[in-house]
């Protein structure tokens, strides 16, 4: 085996080992904005316990505008 080889084969070697670190990343991030999303939520319905409904409503508004809009990005790819 010549140096050049070598060297080559290494090179392949970890450029092929970088890209398996970052399989899977897009994932991490959007299963963390769905948490944060919910966490948030949660906080504020406890925060709006007797506000009345006009409050949830237009809470029940901007989740299901939310969720429309993400859904879409996702399906247009």
């Amino acid at each position: 085996m010549t140096d050049a080889y070598a060297a080559r084969m290494s090179v392949w070697l970890m450029d092929r080992a970088a890209r398996l670190d970052q399989r899977g990343q897009g994932t991490v991030e959007y299963v963390g904005v769905v948490v944060t999303m919910a966490l948030l939520l949660g906080a504020v319905a406890v925060a709006a316990r007797g506000w009345g409904n006009d409050i949830g409503n237009s809470l029940k508004e901007v989740v299901k505008d939310s969720v429309g809009f993400a859904s879409e990005r996702l399906t247009t790819r």
